[in-house]
């Protein structure tokens, strides 16, 4: 597994498993410094964004090393999650069901 993928794995277990993901570069309309080294992490509404941002503090040199410099972190509500970024959910959540049975995911 890859350093990038394995990160993520790290960053959703010290978010309680929500859903994470490296966003796809080419998604974003204009330019950013850091577009290609973007997070996103889903189902995080306001009020806990900071505290997340907290808990991603102690694998924060590890998550810049992997994503190859400063990592920018979009957070997205669980209202938003659901509505555009269903699938995705979906799949983690499906997948995060077949890790805890015990199964392959």
């Amino acid at each position: 597994m890859k350093a990038r993928e394995q990160i993520l794995h790290r960053v959703a277990e010290l978010l309680n498993d929500r859903p994470v993901r490296w966003a796809d570069p080419h998604q974003f309309i204009g330019d950013f410094d850091g577009r290609e080294r973007t997070l996103e992490v889903f189902n995080a509404d306001a009020l806990e964004q900071r505290e997340l941002m907290r808990r991603m503090r102690p694998i924060r040199e590890e998550l810049e090393t992997a994503a190859g410099g400063p990592v920018v972190v979009i957070f997205h509500t669980r209202a938003e999650s659901a509505r555009l970024h269903a699938s995705f959910i979906d799949a983690h959540a499906s997948t995060l069901a077949r890790r805890l049975a015990g199964g392959a995911g």
